[in-house]
């Protein structure tokens, strides 16, 4: 008898959902031919494009000799680092020395392409 209750359970449960799932269903869209699968891929697509990292837009608003500056420093760690690792005690110091002229020599280059674009 338990068995047959169980069974009853189980075709109440089936149904209700089943109902549910009728209740929920939006029915066709009221947009003929709209694709809304591609619609969907596009808002995606959309979302990201607009995600940018903190540090990229920080990039983004700096004048262009500044921008050069900056990669000037990023490439001077490695002598910074180099020199951090293979001079011996006092002469450490030197690798300072590569940063300092990188990021100079950046300046410079930032600086020389914004007057260039500055011409035109």
């Amino acid at each position: 008898m338990q068995k047959h209750g169980r069974e009853d359970d189980k075709e109440r449960a089936r149904r209700i959902q089943e109902q549910q799932i009728r209740a929920r269903d939006p029915g066709p869209s009221k947009i003929r031919g709209y694709d809304w699968d591609k619609h969907a891929q596009r808002s995606r697509q959309v979302h990201k494009s607009r995600q940018k990292p903190l540090l990229i837009d920080l990039f983004d608003i700096l004048p262009r000799r500044w921008k050069g500056a900056v990669v000037g420093l990023a490439v001077g760690l490695l002598p910074l680092i180099a020199g951090q690792v293979f001079l011996p005690g006092d002469w450490k110091i030197l690798g300072l020395l590569g940063l300092m002229i990188c990021g100079v020599v950046g300046f410079v280059i930032g600086k020389a392409a914004q007057d260039e674009i500055k011409k035109w």
